[in-house]
């Protein structure tokens, strides 16, 4: 894997995307796993972690693709 620190911004964004949606994707699926085990407290944190996630990225993404419309 390529240092951060010499990939283009676009490369870098690629990178947290995909990161991201596998992270995602985990957190899903324990939630489900929980779930269905009747851990209803156990999910409720992976809802809130999950969320999270989603909230860091478009955190990251906004200012990145309103420079680029400018």
């Amino acid at each position: 894997m390529r240092s951060a620190l010499y990939q283009p911004a676009s490369d870098r964004t690629a990178q947290i995307l995909r990161e991201a949606s596998i992270v995602s994707g985990a957190i899903a699926r324990h939630r489900r796993e929980a779930t269905l085990q009747g851990r209803t407290e156990e999910a409720r944190e992976m809802e809130t972690l999950g969320s999270g996630v989603s909230r860091m990225v478009l955190g990251f993404v906004q200012p990145y693709q309103q420079s680029n419309a400018a």
